[in-house]
């Protein structure tokens, strides 16, 4: 069933379909978002690198004029079901911490981590 922003503000939007991240160098940081990912690309260029997670790709794409360095904009949070045990995993992975951990006003916990080439990742716990 579609989400009810989609049947009253724009049927042509269904789902959140790719987050692309910025690497300093696709084919050096494809290694490292294979292993942290735990899935191969499915789709390898020396310019492009997709992994499809959870049903959303993940592509690697070099800076360039537009993006010199890691995307300011947007950060995806993905759910998870321990919010301190997954800020574990990702700093053995080299993820450092950005934001929080805070308990937050709506009873969830939520916080940002930055990955080794500067990409932030939301994490949120809900009860």
């Amino acid at each position: 069933m579609p989400c009810v922003w989609h049947r009253r503000v724009h049927e042509s939007f269904s789902r959140l379909e790719e987050i692309l991240l910025f690497v300093p160098d696709v084919q050096s940081a494809k290694p490292w978002y294979a292993d942290f990912l735990g899935v191969d690309p499915v789709f390898d260029d020396l310019h492009y690198c997709a992994f499809r997670l959870c049903g959303v790709s993940i592509g690697l794409h070099p800076y360039d004029d537009k993006t010199p360095t890691r995307s300011t904009g947007p950060v995806p949070y993905w759910r998870v079901a321990d919010i301190h045990q997954s800020i574990a995993q990702l700093q053995s992975k080299g993820c450092g911490l950005f934001r929080g951990p805070i308990f937050g006003v709506d009873q969830r916990w939520v916080c940002q981590m930055t990955d080794p080439f500067g990409n932030v990742w939301g994490l949120v716990q809900v009860y």
